[in-house]
């Protein structure tokens, strides 16, 4: 979920996603999605730090069922004496976004510029509630939590909608697992995120039958939207961008270094290798920090 881009849409939005290779994911770097809002007149260096596979692609089907999963700890709160959760805002994720056939891709197939399932750990100034338009609304946190998510914008217009799941409650040091889940028969995405340290009772979760759910005339199913995709890409698998971010507004260099090193202990794409070995780092919005900015421990 971009981050920095859900607190109440004052700024202006962009999206940032993370293509497998290096310099497309700084291309899209700020081009960030939902939460900007706030504080205006105030300095936002945004901060963000990326995961991304170095080399491949993940083989996304288009009638074939298949899984992302991510694991990742959540950090401790910070505790910089800057830090304002009233302004500022930190989200951390891993997703999955098909932008590329959005306005502002190479294969336009709909008015939607962002298109990102997101499940998310969230703090401060954030995106966590929809109604029954898929309007979304935004609270200020004072603690971790997480939920799931799928996030658009219409690109003529810059519209935000959102699909939230319950908000949860988690602490530092629990570990979060992530898991996007397509069905090709039943043309849905499943998008969970779960405190394993809470069994039973730690779980976010959102069915999504269809992008762009609030104009349903546009797709059937996911499976209807993936197939007009690849025919459009010409790819026997869905141009996808799927990373891991850690995404900030309003949150100075102290208060950023604080919330890392990302610790990652788990990354599921298919084809790709799920070893370290296959995953880079990018550092982006000019932050420098004494100790590691990730940790992948997998």
């Amino acid at each position: 979920m971009r981050a920095s881009l859900k607190k109440t849409w004052a700024l202006a939005s962009a999206a940032a996603p993370l293509t497998v290779l290096f310099f497309a994911a700084l291309a899209k770097t700020y081009d960030f999605h939902e939460n900007r809002s706030g504080a205006q007149g105030l300095a936002n260096p945004a901060y963000r730090l990326q995961v991304y596979a170095n080399e491949r692609h993940p083989q996304l089907g288009a009638t074939k069922d298949w899984t992302l999963e991510y694991r990742f700890a959540v950090p401790p709160l910070p505790s910089s004496p800057t830090w304002n959760y009233k302004v500022g805002t930190v989200y951390q994720w891993g997703d999955v976004d098909f932008d590329e056939y959005g306005t502002s891709g190479k294969y336009k197939l709909s008015d939607y510029r962002f298109n990102q399932v997101t499940p998310q750990l969230i703090l401060g100034s954030a995106l966590d509630a929809n109604d029954a338009s898929y309007k979304p609304s935004w609270s200020q946190r004072s603690a971790w939590a997480i939920e799931a998510h799928y996030f658009w914008e219409n690109g003529k217009t810059s519209t935000p909608y959102a699909q939230t799941g319950e908000v949860i409650g988690v602490n530092p040091g629990d570990h979060l697992i992530t898991i996007i889940r397509f069905d090709a028969k039943a043309g849905t995405i499943v998008a969970s995120i779960e405190d394993e340290n809470i069994p039973g009772a730690g779980s976010s979760a959102i069915t999504i039958p269809r992008p762009f759910p609030n104009e349903p005339w546009l797709f059937k199913s996911w499976t209807d939207f993936f197939q007009k995709a690849t025919a459009a890409s010409r790819s026997p698998y869905v141009n996808a961008t799927t990373q891991l971010d850690v995404e900030t507004d309003y949150l100075d260099q102290q208060t950023m270094c604080g919330l890392l090193p990302f610790t990652v202990t788990k990354i599921v794409m298919p084809g790709v290798p799920s070893n370290p070995s296959a995953f880079s780092t990018a550092q982006l919005g000019g932050f420098t920090c004494k100790g590691a900015l990730a940790k992948l421990d997998f």
